[in-house]
């Protein structure tokens, strides 16, 4: 999974240190992106592209996964959300993984 990092961020690895710099893609594993964006979730971010599928968790709902449809600079993304089957604008941040399959 690809994650951009929002802030500076040094990570300590069995297999070697990480350093994050902002505005940097970065490609990790998906077992450690996924316990990054655990813990550290106001520091880095996942990057979507249209085409995606992704996976989010809701303050209100259950694990949810759709298509993402499309991507906004405010660090929102369309999704068509499958509860309400209809288009969903939804924070970045709710994002837990991403896939390229269904």
């Amino acid at each position: 999974m690809t994650l951009v990092a929002l802030r500076p961020l040094h990570i300590r690895r069995s297999i070697g240190d990480l350093h994050l710099k902002p505005g940097l893609p970065v490609d990790l594993p998906d077992g450690d992106a996924v316990r990054l964006l655990a813990k550290k979730p106001d520091a880095v971010r996942p990057v979507l592209r249209a085409g995606d599928w992704a996976e989010w968790l809701s303050p209100a709902l259950p694990k949810q996964r759709g298509k993402v449809l499309a991507v906004h600079p405010d660090g929102t993304f369309e999704v068509f959300h499958p509860l309400t089957e209809a288009p969903c604008r939804l924070p970045v941040s709710w994002v837990t993984k991403v896939f390229s399959r269904p």
